[in-house]
Order: structure tokens, then sequence, then C-alpha cells
């Protein structure tokens, strides 16, 4: 049998939710007023999830966030924060602070129990972010080596990370990460996000937040520039690009082209100029 979920309350007056004892073998509640018995269940690794209050008045909830951080806990602990406060700003700059989600104080044992669990999924998808993240980072340091010239960049840069929430952000980044990585083995967004630990619902929301587009947009619009790219510098042959970056056909590939850049991939392609046949070579 699993052991139970350690689930920490940090607020000064929050009632006993959880005096039912259906959920006994689910989850341990503790309910600490005090912000240093807190710090030192997180010191002996003794949480699973903390909630904490906005309501605090012996250390506020944004000073005691941030005290959390110097632990160094944010892979190992879920942390949620009770607010009845609707701010889209309020909540994005919690979120930014590490805190997985904000919502209001459980009603009941089901509601709690239910918050919970999706909080230890959002900490697990955190932990897969982080994990693909650091992958591409490190691919990418050995192909700038291997190779000063990447055709395969990312087109579409990132806009600035600080005007998102940090989960949110991370979240499109590390979809982002594995769209490049295989154009043509991720070719749906249930494969995407099955792959991210999330819901389709909740990649498209993050997505059209931080691009102001869907993803299915988004890739459409990034193949056809890297296509341009590895095109106008003859980078192999026109059925080989459409081929890598998932077309059907070399059919579909030059319609999509035309229609987004005028011309066919043909009339472009430089191969010629880069390589010049033998009879151009002795003019």
């Amino acid at each position: 049998m699993n052991s139970p979920i350690k689930v920490v309350v940090y607020d000064e007056n929050t009632e006993v939710l959880l005096a039912d004892s259906v959920l006994a073998n689910e989850m341990t509640v503790t309910y600490c007023i005090d912000p240093l018995t807190v710090f030192d269940l997180v010191v002996n690794n003794n949480i699973d999830v903390l909630l904490v209050s906005d309501k605090v008045q012996i250390l506020s909830c944004v000073e005691f966030i941030d005290k959390l951080q110097s632990f160094n806990i944010s892979n190992d602990i879920a942390v949620a924060i009770f607010s009845d406060i609707t701010d889209r700003n309020y909540r994005a700059m919690l979120l930014d602070k590490g805190v997985l989600d904000v919502f209001e104080i459980p009603s009941n044992t089901e509601q709690l129990s239910f918050r919970v669990r999706m909080l230890l999924k959002l900490a697990e998808l955190r932990q897969k972010v982080q994990i693909i993240g650091q992958q591409s980072r490190n691919a990418e340091q050995s192909k700038s080596i291997e190779n000063s010239t990447n055709f395969y960049g990312l087109q579409q840069p990132f806009p600035e990370q600080q005007l998102f929430p940090a989960f949110e952000y991370n979240l499109v980044r590390a979809a982002v990460e594995l769209i490049k990585s295989d154009y043509a083995q991720l070719n749906s967004l249930d494969a995407l996000a099955q792959k991210l630990s999330t819901t389709e619902r909740s990649l498209t929301s993050a997505f059209f937040g931080v691009y102001q587009c869907s993803i299915s947009a988004w890739v459409r619009e990034e193949k056809l520039l890297v296509a341009r790219k590895l095109v106008l510098n003859g980078v192999g042959n026109i059925t080989q690009i459409a081929h890598e970056l998932g077309y059907a056909d070399i059919a579909h590939f030059s319609r999509s082209f035309k229609n987004r850049f005028g011309c066919s991939p043909k009339k472009i392609y430089r191969k010629d100029n880069l390589f010049p046949s033998a009879e151009e070579h002795d003019l």
C-alpha cells in the first residue's frame, strides 16, 4: 500500500477540513499557524503538498513563499496558494514565485482531495518540463559546437519570459522544444499533450497565452520558415526537405510554401547556385 500523501496547511483561520475519516488512508493533513513549524517540516522533508493561505498575518503569503525559495524546494514539494482574489496579475505574480496553483480554499474533503491530486500531477509535469528543457539546452550547445550554422533553429523567438506566468511559459517552451525535435512524430495535439503529461485544453490555453495563436498555426508557420531557410541555402533537395519537416508529400509542401511566400520552393532553390555545373564553372 502506498504511504498517505503528507499535506500541510499554513493558515491562521482555516477550520479542519478532514474530520471525515474516509480519506484517512489517502492523506494526512497537518494544520500550522506558525511559519517556523512549516519551515521545520520543509527542511526535514516531511511534506508532499504545502497549501498556504494569503490571509496569514504573522508572515505574509508573499514573504513566506520568498523565504521558502531559499530552501530550494520547488522540485520536491508541490506548493499552492489559497486565495479569493481573482486579479490575473496577482495570480501571475504568485505563479512566478514557483507555486503551482492559486485557488479558493476547498469547502469539503472531496474538493481538497481533488486539488491535492492535481497538484501532484502538476509537480510531475514541472519536473518533466525542466528535464526536457535541460536536454534541449545541452543539445543546442552540442550543435553549436559541431556546426555554427543551425538551419533548423527556432524561427519564431520566445517572447520575454517576465511577461507570462513562469509555469505556463515553461510548458510552452517544453512543447516547442518537442515539436522542433521531430516534426514528423509529433503530428497531433493529443500526442504532444501526452508527451508532456498534460491535457490538450491546458496546453492550448498556455500556448495561446504566450504566442497569441493556436499550436497548429504556430507549427505551420515554423515549418515554413525553416523550409524557406533550407531552400534558400540548398540544404538537401526539395523532397528531402518536405520529408524532414513532416509533410505528407512534396505537392502538399509546395502548395503550402507558395501560399505563404508567393512562389514555389523550386523557383528559389539555390542548389545550382551553390554548386555550379562544370560548364558554368568554365565560363
